[in-house]
C-alpha cells in the first residue's frame, strides 16, 4: 500500500495547490535560482510551500489519487483518509510534532496555531527534481607589486599624449558618418521629394525593391493532432458552429471550428440499469463538454454514458455487475492513456 504521505508529495510535485481534507492545504510558489557570492553557493530553483489550515474542503484530488494507486474503491479510500487526518489532528492536539518525509514538520504552538516548517533538503519543484546546491570558489584579485618604478612626471606626459590622440581619432570617427550620410541621403533616397525619412534609408546596401502582394485563399481547417480533452476545455465558451482559438503550445495557435451537437443531452442522461459498479473517467460542470467526452469514448469502443446525480456531471466509461467486469473496463481505460476511479452504486 502506498501511504498518504507519499501520495501527497507526488501531488505537490505536479500541482500548485493540494488540499488534505479536514487537515489543511499546501499552496506552492516557485523561487528562482539564487547565487551567494560570499559562501560560494548556487541554489537551484525550488518550490516554496505555504500551509493554510483553513483549506479543508475536499476537492477529490488526494482521495482519487490514493484510490487509483492502491486499486481501492472510492468508499474504502475515503474511510482510510478520515483515519489518516484524524490521527494527524490528534497528535497535534497532544503537543506532538508530526513529520512527513520529504515535506516537513508540523507543530502546534501555545496559542493553538499549527506551524509548518518545510524540509529544505528535498526539492519539490518538478523541473529541478534531484538537483542540489552547487559550490564554487569566488575569484580573488591579488595585487601585484610593480617590478619597475614609474616616474610620475614621465607617466603624466605620456597620458596627455595618448589622451590627445584618442580625442582626435574619436572626432574623426564621429564626423565620418555625418559626412557620408550628408551625401548619401539626398542623392540616393527620395527624402527631398517625399519629405519623409525612414531608418531603412541609412542602409547603403539596401536597394529599391518593388512591393508585391498576393491574395491567398483561406484554406480549410485541418484536424488538430493533440489531446482532445484539452481542446474541449479551451473551446468550452465558443458556441457550436463558431470558430475559436486553440492554444496548442506556447508558440502555436490554431483556429478550430466547434462542431454542432448532433444529439440532445437526453440520449446520455440515463445510466445502464442493474449495474453495481461504474468506472468514472471525468466530471464536468458544462453539460456540452460532458456530451463531447461521451461521444469520444463511444468512438473508441467504450459503452460510455452520463451518470445522473451529484453536483457535477459524471461521465462513466462503462458499467459492470461484478468486480471482474469493472477491472476489465479499468484495464481498457488505462491502455488508452486515461485515468479514473471506481464508483460503487
Amino acid at each position: 500500500m502506498i501511504p498518504f504521505e507519499e501520495v501527497i508529495c507526488q501531488l505537490i510535485l505536479r500541482h500548485n495547490c493540494v488540499v488534505v481534507p479536514h487537515f489543511g492545504g499546501f499552496v506552492s510558489k516557485t523561487i528562482a535560482a539564487q547565487i551567494d557570492f560570499e559562501k560560494g553557493i548556487i541554489q537551484a530553483p525550488f518550490k516554496q510551500l505555504l500551509f493554510n489550515r483553513n483549506l479543508i474542503n475536499d476537492d477529490g484530488l488526494v482521495l482519487a489519487e490514493y484510490a487509483r494507486l492502491n486499486g481501492l474503491y472510492y468508499q474504502e479510500g475515503a474511510s482510510q483518509l478520515v483515519q489518516f487526518t484524524s490521527q494527524l489532528n490528534t497528535d497535534l492536539s497532544h503537543g506532538k510534532q508530526v513529520s512527513i518525509p520529504k515535506l516537513g514538520i508540523f507543530s502546534k504552538d501555545a496559542d493553538g496555531v499549527v506551524r509548518f516548517e518545510q524540509d529544505r533538503h528535498f526539492n519539490m519543484l518538478l523541473s529541478s527534481y534531484g538537483l542540489t546546491n552547487v559550490t564554487f570558489v569566488p575569484n580573488q584579485i591579488l595585487e601585484e607589486t610593480p617590478i619597475i618604478e614609474l616616474n610620475p612626471e614621465i607617466n603624466n606626459l605620456e597620458n596627455e599624449k595618448t589622451s590627445s590622440k584618442f580625442w582626435k581619432y574619436a572626432a574623426a570617427a564621429c564626423l565620418l558618418p555625418f559626412a557620408f550620410y550628408s551625401f548619401w541621403i539626398p542623392m540616393k533616397t527620395d527624402v527631398l521629394h517625399s519629405g519623409l525619412i525612414s531608418y531603412k534609408d541609412f542602409n547603403p546596401l539596401r536597394g529599391n525593391m518593388e512591393v508585391r502582394y498576393a491574395k491567398l485563399p483561406l484554406s480549410s481547417f485541418e484536424k488538430v493532432q493533440g489531446n482532445d480533452l484539452k481542446i474541449v476545455e479551451q473551446l468550452s465558451s465558443v458556441e457550436p458552429g463558431k470558430i475559436g482559438l486553440y492554444q496548442y503550445d506556447e508558440s502555436t495557435v490554431f483556429a478550430v471550428q466547434v462542431p454542432k451537437l448532433e444529439s440532445n443531452a437526453a440520449e446520455y442522461d440515463q445510466a445502464p440499469i442493474q449495474a453495481n459498479f461504474e468506472y468514472i473517467v471525468g466530471c464536468f460542470s458544462d453539460e456540452r463538454n460532458a456530451i463531447n467526452f461521451v461521444q469520444k469514448l463511444q468512438a473508441n469502443g467504450f459503452n460510455a454514458h452520463i451518470l445522473p446525480g451529484g453536483t457535477l456531471i459524471r461521465v462513466s466509461a462503462g458499467s459492470a455487475s461484478n468486480q471482474h467486469e469493472i477491472q476489465a473496463i479499468q484495464s481498457k481505460v488505462n491502455s488508452q492513456g486515461m485515468e479514473g476511479w471506481i464508483c460503487k452504486l
